[in-house]
């Protein structure tokens, strides 16, 4: 049995001590996930160049933007978790780190579309061992009840790295190419990662818990599988990341073909709207999340459900919209409801995993939500431009993105049957 009373003396020790310490840790982390998504993001402010160099369809660029990233990403990344739940998580995210960022360098000097596809394939395999390993690391220098703000922050790496990349590659293209935009992007990683080498140290696995206690995979899988809240949250969350990777994929070339943006303006506009919004609504979701769960673990859930079901009516709008400034504030204002949950959903696979099991329950929820999200979105928008094209022309990724709306409506409503279920979960966890 736990015993509550040195439980709390020992989160309260470990979450008083090293106060400026974690959150340098966290600072570090977050800015190493938003490079994590500039060098997976820059590449689809990059599309239409890269499409017309290659005379490529828009499925091809939906598979380099999509399964050409996603699928090693997620094949590797459960293995990786599983080395992190045992071995330093610290160098696992240096060493993938400067492999992602060599790797991003190199699609700049892709001479083919094989060589671009390996590169983005390389991207993939480095960028599967990051996160897991991070959130890991955060779990042991938060408590519970602050693990959705610590994670809120870390979260808006996501939106932070869509605004970078889409800045920096919509710059750098229009007046240096495609090809130095992934330069730009790739080498400054590679000496990022030397600084955290040498600047943090790994924390006590379980520093938030009495003790740690390693289990083998089988009893940690089944362990997972029984937490229902875990369950439904990973499918929820894959419909919700659909929506994230489909509308970072696919809104650059919509703003080309609907609304005649160059590729400066592409990205000041993407950037600003969808990545600033984005990281708005990412470090309020995990702020007020870690608020109002004080009284009932549930609204860990309830909140994310909200504001992902809200975006759905508001991307359509933005979508179908013949106005110009309408048609952006409802892309700012999508970003931020579908920023809103990333932060607390991080939290809930940190909170219902036993210490034991974070890194890889983090894995089977970042990476599965990868693998259907950036895998299935960009495709299958991509696809359905191709198919459009003759009726619709420049419009069809119009509708085509469409389907955006609809998969963060369902999203929402498993989010609030996972919630059902959340309380007994996280006893579960802590047992």
């Amino acid at each position: 049995m736990v015993d509550v009373t040195s439980q709390v003396s020992v989160q309260t020790a470990a979450a008083a001590k090293p106060s400026a310490r974690r959150y340098y840790v966290l600072g570090l982390l977050t800015i190493i996930y938003a490079l994590n998504f500039l060098d997976r993001t820059i590449f689809n402010v990059l599309i239409e160049p890269i499409k017309k160099e290659f005379q490529l369809s828009d499925t091809m660029m939906g598979l380099l933007a999509g399964f050409g990233f996603a699928l090693f990403y997620s094949l590797l990344g459960i293995p990786i978790a599983r080395v992190a739940d045992r071995l330093n998580r610290r160098n696992i995210v240096a060493v993938a780190f400067a492999f992602w960022s060599a790797m991003t360098a190199l699609c700049g000097a892709a001479t083919s579309v094989t060589s671009l596809a390996l590169a983005r394939i390389g991207v993939g395999i480095g960028e599967s061992a990051g996160s897991p390993a991070s959130q890991s690391i955060v779990a042991d220098l938060f408590a519970k009840n602050e693990r959705p703000r610590a994670l809120g922050i870390y979260a808006i790496g996501t939106y932070l790295g869509v605004f970078l990349g889409y800045f920096v590659g919509g710059y750098v293209n229009q007046h240096y190419g495609w090809r130095m935009a992934f330069y730009v992007a790739g080498l400054p990683g590679i000496l990022l990662a030397l600084v955290l080498w040498l600047t943090i140290s790994e924390p006590k696995r379980g520093a938030m818990q009495e003790s740690f206690v390693p289990e083998p995979l089988g009893p940690t899988l089944r362990f997972l599988a029984s937490q229902q809240s875990f369950i439904i949250v990973l499918i929820g969350f894959c419909l919700t990341t659909y929506t994230n990777y489909a509308t970072a994929a696919w809104i650059p070339p919509f703003l080309a073909r609907v609304h005649h943006l160059s590729s400066a303006e592409i990205g000041t506009y993407a950037g600003t709207f969808k990545g600033l919004a984005g990281m708005a609504g990412t470090l309020l979701g995990g702020f007020v999340v870690a608020q109002v769960s004080r009284r009932d673990d549930r609204w860990k859930l309830w909140a994310p459900a909200i504001t992902s079901g809200l975006a759905g009516p508001v991307f359509a709008l933005c979508m179908l919209t013949q106005d110009f400034a309408m048609m952006v504030a409802m892309l700012a204002l999508t970003s931020f409801l579908v920023g809103f949950h990333l932060g607390p959903i991080f939290a809930i696979a940190q909170t219902v995993a036993k210490p034991s099991m974070r890194a890889l329950a983090s894995a089977l929820i970042a990476l599965t939500a990868t693998c259907f999200g950036q895998g299935v979105g960009p495709l299958a928008v991509g696809m359905v431009n191709d198919a459009l094209k003759g009726s619709y022309g420049t419009d069809a990724v119009r509708y085509s993105l469409l389907s955006a709306a609809v998969t963060t409506t369902l999203g929402a409503l498993l989010f609030v049957w996972a919630a059902r279920s959340i309380r007994n979960d996280i006893g579960r966890a802590a047992a």
